[in-house]
């Protein structure tokens, strides 16, 4: 019973972790007026560490407020010029002010030609959500837009922007790195100078006594003695 009374303040602090993010989105021009960010979908996570699992449910009115997005642009003469960028921001919870959300830019007009996209979420050791990314694919090498005509007879047409169906959502966690190697420091004398090394002995420094004492022990070693037997057959002989 005790256990279970213990685990009560914890289980709000476990909803609130479950309940989703919002993912907000908006287009910038320098030319508009700065509009509010509207909801682009709900990002739930599950689990923790490497093995979190997402789940990003779009809003009712993401394809509106594209369509919205791109007539803002034609009215304002400003989809032609490049300067236009699509934002996804991160709502912090329980933090209103839209200027202290993360926010992740692309260029507006490769919306256009998108068919697939891509959101990184940068997660702290607790699990808080703090950092957005926001990819594009395809996008040029050189970031370009691509080349839209526009003639004095032909008005230029609005820039298409249809929703992207086809996104992945990634969850990036704190990583420890590698600890390097440590060297162990040189041995330092008693006035903090790095001590010299004692320098390696020769072979003759090594062993000249053991060299020593074989020699004298061979100088020392008593002569073999004569044999008598060649004598003896030299006596006969005569």
């Amino acid at each position: 019973m005790l256990f279970i009374l213990a685990l009560l303040p914890l289980l709000p602090l476990a909803y609130a972790a479950q309940e989703p993010l919002r993912i907000l989105h908006r287009v910038y021009h320098p030319k508009l007026p700065t509009e509010s960010f509207t909801e682009r979908g709900a990002l739930s996570l599950s689990g923790s560490g490497p093995f979190t699992g997402t789940s990003l449910v779009p809003s009712e009115g993401l394809a509106s407020d594209l369509l919205e997005f791109a007539q803002s642009l034609h009215n304002a003469d400003a989809s032609l010029d490049n300067n236009a960028l699509y934002q996804v921001a991160l709502e912090h919870p329980g933090d209103t002010d839209q200027s202290q959300w993360d926010v992740s830019s692309v260029k507006a007009c490769h919306l256009s030609q998108a068919t697939s996209d891509s959101i990184r979420l940068h997660v702290s050791n607790d699990g808080t959500p703090y950092a957005i990314d926001y990819f594009l694919s395809p996008v040029p090498h050189d970031g370009a837009c691509p080349k839209r005509s526009r003639t004095s007879k032909s008005p230029p047409t609005p820039l298409h922007i249809r929703p992207i169906t086809n996104t992945t959502v990634f969850v990036n966690t704190p990583r420890v790195p590698a600890q390097p190697p440590l060297r162990t420091p040189p041995p330092l004398t008693t006035e903090g100078k790095v001590a010299e090394p004692v320098p390696e002995k020769s072979f003759l420094q090594k062993y000249w006594i053991y060299i020593l004492i074989a020699v004298v022990a061979l100088v020392m070693s008593p002569a073999p003695p004569e044999e008598e037997g060649g004598g003896n057959a030299r006596q006969g002989g005569r």
